[in-house]
């Protein structure tokens, strides 16, 4: 059951881990991990039997689109919905749609012909359905923990959801390659279906508004206000928000380009993706208990910093792939480089989050986390695919890729050094 809220009453917790906040962060723990293990097989599984960089981008790519489309609609969703049967419901919805998924892989016959279809049809269904799921989870912080707490709260979600993401890698790839895709698709139903039934117990704060007019009219109404306060009432909103889609697309280029240097450049095994991609969460890790220790000493005027970094650590990665290394010093500097990368990026997520939650009224929290985050997908999307096919262009000179996103993590440094200077 959730709480009902009067106009502008404030969350009543006093402490970051209140029992609510908690079942929320374990049931992200166990979802995230039931949906990385699926996110990562599958996409491997087609670069696997396809050998094309492209069509490993592609699939990672298109997805994204049912989540700009979705993002907005959750956002208004969870404005004016109860957050926490919104999640129920999807949880179970998507317990549905992975066991149906789970039927047609064992029912396909020919699975290397309709690998591709199956999977973006499948990515993309998990998709559509985070899409709703995200802003609700977003919009559930801020009434769950006190104002002071947003920072350690964000950086508590990061860092558990980094643990699933660590976890996630090795245990799709131990599985998938001495088992196949079976025993990950049961897993992740598992998963989905547990945190179905913590959702019931979980209690979050509602505020209950009015609605004039018809559905149309209300989406667009809603959006248009929250469009409003973005670029009129709060700009440093929107400049933020070209800040995460920046650091989205630089983050694209783990999770596309990482893994085709690593088979096609080094001409190294699969095995080997999934402990770099594994080591690559652990700097996630690091960097969310980072945020969380710096606290409020990590303010916007210094976001510069981490962002910076992202463009340094990236210099190495592009020298051992400019010069002949042996293949294994090779692969741990490329790994470091990864994970430092991810370090530097969660700061900034993290700083950016509670800056964003805090600077908005919650009754418009959802709504507004929906739009910021709608950038960072369009990132995703466009820079999986750009890079996909950025590495297949430039295969015989790959540094020139890296060093094209190390200049683009300079200028976006000076951006944000520009842009934020002025606040506290």
């Amino acid at each position: 059951m959730e709480q009902a809220m009067g106009p502008g009453t404030e969350p009543t917790a006093t402490r970051l881990w209140n029992r609510d906040f908690t079942l929320v962060v374990i049931g992200q723990v166990v979802s995230i991990f039931g949906n990385m293990v699926l996110s990562f097989a599958l996409p491997l599984y087609i670069l696997d039997i396809s050998g094309s960089a492209s069509m490993f981008g592609l699939v990672l790519g298109l997805p994204y689109i049912a989540l700009l489309v979705t993002s907005p609609i959750g956002g208004i969703m969870a404005d004016r919905l109860r957050k926490q049967r919104i999640m129920f419901w999807l949880d179970l919805v998507t317990t549905v749609i992975v066991v149906l998924f789970l039927a047609a892989f064992l029912s396909v016959r020919d699975m290397v012909a309709s690998a591709v279809p199956i999977v973006i049809v499948k990515l993309m269904a998990l998709n559509a359905i985070q899409g709703v799921y995200m802003p609700a989870v977003q919009a559930s912080v801020p009434v769950l923990v006190p104002r002071d707490k947003l920072v350690p709260a964000n950086s508590a979600v990061s860092a558990v959801n980094m643990i699933a993401n660590m976890a996630a890698p090795a245990a799709a790839g131990m599985l998938f390659g001495r088992f196949g895709l079976f025993p990950i698709l049961a897993i992740s139903a598992v998963c989905f279906a547990v945190t179905a039934v913590m959702d019931l117990f979980i209690r979050i704060p509602f505020k209950r508004q009015g609605a004039t007019g018809g559905i149309i009219k209300m989406v667009r109404s809603d959006i248009a206000h929250s469009m409003r306060f973005i670029v009129r009432a709060k700009p440093v909103l929107a400049k933020s928000a070209v800040i995460m889609f920046m650091a989205s697309l630089a983050l694209a280029l783990l999770f596309v380009g990482v893994p085709v240097l690593i088979t096609r450049h080094l001409g190294m095994e699969m095995a080997w993706v999934g402990i770099n991609q594994s080591v690559i969460m652990l700097g996630g890790l690091l960097g969310g208990i980072i945020a969380g220790l710096l606290g409020t000493r990590m303010t916007m005027r210094k976001l510069h910093l981490p962002l910076a970094l992202c463009g340094l650590v990236l210099v190495p990665m592009a020298l051992v792939l400019m010069f002949d290394m042996p293949t294994f010093a090779a692969y741990v500097v490329i790994t470091a480089a990864s994970a430092l990368l991810l370090l530097a990026l969660q700061i900034c997520a993290i700083q950016l989050m509670a800056f964003i939650q805090g600077e908005t009224p919650v009754e418009l929290v959802g709504k507004v986390m929906s739009i910021m985050l709608v950038l960072p997908f369009l990132a995703n999307a466009i820079g999986m695919v750009f890079f996909g096919v950025l590495f297949e262009w430039f295969a015989e000179m790959p540094w020139a890729v890296v060093f094209a996103v190390v200049l683009a993590s300079a200028l976006m440094a000076l951006y944000a050094r520009g842009s934020f200077r002025k606040i506290d």
